[in-house]
């Protein structure tokens, strides 16, 4: 387990839906990220408090939602499923840049 997180490789699932609202498949996309394994509390969007054991930081512009799932390989080389429960978009300071996405598992 690493306070300070470690570099990555993930497998971000982002299902959506078709011109008439139906849900499609989500298509899986390789991406490298930062991880952290930690048990902390956090608020999500609702103001209420969730518990995470894992923050997921993905460089840049990406496109995020409350149903999508990450598979992640740890140190010991065990596959885990994270679901998503909640994210910030992260800009620099005084800018409209996305700076990073933060996941929330």
């Amino acid at each position: 387990m690493s306070l300070f997180g470690y570099p990555a490789t993930i497998t971000h699932y982002h299902p959506g839906v078709d011109e008439w609202g139906r849900p499609i498949p989500a298509e899986p996309v390789v991406k490298d990220a930062k991880v952290v394994e930690e048990q902390k509390l956090v608020k999500n969007s609702k103001g209420e408090d969730i518990t995470i054991a894992y923050t997921i930081y993905l460089e840049g512009v990406n496109a995020v939602g409350m149903d999508d799932w990450l598979l992640y390989t740890n140190a010991l080389g065990d596959e885990i499923r994270i679901d998503v429960m909640h994210y910030e978009i992260r800009k620099y300071l005084g800018t409209d840049d996305v700076k990073e996405v933060v996941l929330y598992g």
